[in-house]
């Protein structure tokens, strides 16, 4: 099995440095909220990048220090529920993508991304995100499901897209090809 977690390196550091800090404004500044129950986030992008340079472990990690400090600058209500799920994510974003090379032009490359999409999205958002909220707010199944089945016509085809014109552009920078653990 290949190593899934990177050393720990200052250009390692600095890189989650800026990929959080651009995460927090992208979750504050670029989230479009439709209810207390659902809002599209494009926060995928920076958790992909994320999980591509640091791995499972540093991107969980990240994520349980992060999520605290991005929801008490939004204002809203901080639920250890929802931190949970930015940990599980982190480390979902990091397992599949860490030493994962991406080519726009491989149709094995758009079913891998779609696939993990795709997972990602029914761990966190139709399996633990309506747990949480159920819990916290007591919104009725029905309504937390609907609503994130159409929310997800959406979204994936969206995370599947931008992410596929992201990642293998990224690659292409020697230092961030380098930090993602891909060989030259």
């Amino acid at each position: 099995m290949e190593k899934k977690i990177p050393k720990l390196s200052v250009q390692l550091l600095a890189a989650i440095a800026v990929v959080s800090a651009l995460g927090i404004i992208v979750e504050n500044v670029f989230s479009i909220r439709f209810s207390n129950t659902l809002q599209l986030q494009f926060t995928f992008l920076t958790n992909t990048i994320l999980g591509a340079i640091a791995g499972p472990i540093w991107s969980a990690l990240v994520a349980l220090i992060i999520d605290p400090i991005a929801v008490l600058m939004s204002g809203q209500t901080f639920i250890l529920g929802f931190t949970v799920i930015e940990v599980v994510s982190g480390f979902l974003y990091g397992l599949f993508f860490y030493r994962k090379k991406l080519n726009i032009a491989e149709k094995k490359d758009w079913l891998y991304v779609a696939m993990v999409v795709c997972l990602i999205l029914l761990v966190t958002s139709f399996v633990m995100t309506p747990v949480v909220l159920h819990y916290h707010f007591k919104t009725p199944w029905i309504v937390l499901y609907s609503s994130r089945v159409t929310k997800a016509v959406v979204e994936i085809p969206m995370r599947i897209v931008v992410t596929m014109l992201i990642m293998p552009q990224l690659q292409r920078i020697p230092e961030i090809r380098k930090l993602m653990g891909l060989p030259r």
